[in-house]
């Protein structure tokens, strides 16, 4: 559904008189199954993709554009062109993170676990942003099952980026799965007095207090939740669920 929708709002943007927009349009539209589109609007998109190619490389010295065409490979399934896209904005700026990164998640969507490894490493010698390296690879050393490692750097990531929410809720749960709850909570109610409206966060906390028997303290959360958020129906659940345990 997200997908027709998409079409049919972007397509006809294809042709418009706005060059930013035309192009802005054909970024959106990479993603949908050429199948999906009738044999003009292919052409059209085709046509549009390559005036998007082209501006970019208006600016081939600076490493961005090289990601953005990394981005657009990506989206059309060519993974060999993304490589070198990606690869080559980092010839130009070996510091640029956003590169690394997607150089990284291209090698895990390939499964090529052990290349990207090698690339979050490297990035980690030549930024100063580490925290978003560090989390990516916490990631994934948990899909290879190197749990004490990817604790540590999970850990060092929420501590650098207090602002970022998703950092300490992942090492949080990352936590509980080492069988660690206590640790768990306590990373995890931090990072909830600093943001007490997220919505994973108190669902975390909603549900570890009462799995692990603290059905008191999961009620107050759960009505904190329901009091912030009156129309999630996960909120709603979970209190009730609660409220009818404690009657």
């Amino acid at each position: 559904v997200q997908l027709e929708a998409r079409s049919e709002l972007a397509v006809p943007l294809l042709t418009d008189p706005v060059r930013a927009v035309r192009l802005e349009a054909a970024r959106v539209l990479a993603s949908v199954p050429f199948d999906q589109l009738s044999d003009g609007q292919r052409v059209t998109l085709t046509r549009t993709l390559g005036e998007y190619r082209v501006s970019q490389l208006t600016n081939a010295e600076r490493a961005e554009p090289h990601l953005n065409l990394g981005v657009l490979d990506v989206q059309l399934g060519r993974y060999d062109d993304a490589e070198r896209a990606y690869r080559t904005a980092l010839r130009i700026d070996t510091g640029f993170v956003a590169a690394h990164l997607n150089l990284a998640d291209l090698y895990r969507q390939q499964g090529r676990e052990a290349e990207g490894e090698k690339v979050l490493r490297d990035a980690l010698t030549v930024t100063e942003e580490s925290a978003h390296v560090e989390h990516s690879l916490g990631l994934l050393l948990i899909r290879q099952g190197r749990l004490p490692e990817a604790l540590r750097v999970l850990r060092s990531a929420a501590e650098r980026r207090h602002d970022l929410v998703r950092y300490a809720y992942v090492y949080g749960v990352a936590l509980q799965s080492t069988g660690n709850v206590l640790g768990a909570l306590e990373v995890l109610s931090t990072a909830h007095e600093r943001h007490p409206e997220d919505r994973d966060l108190l669902i975390a906390l909603i549900t570890m207090h009462r799995d692990a028997g603290s059905r008191e303290v999961a009620l107050e959360f759960a009505r904190k939740f329901a009091e912030i958020s009156p129309r999630d129906a996960v909120a709603r659940q979970l209190l009730d669920d609660l409220e009818g345990g404690a009657r």
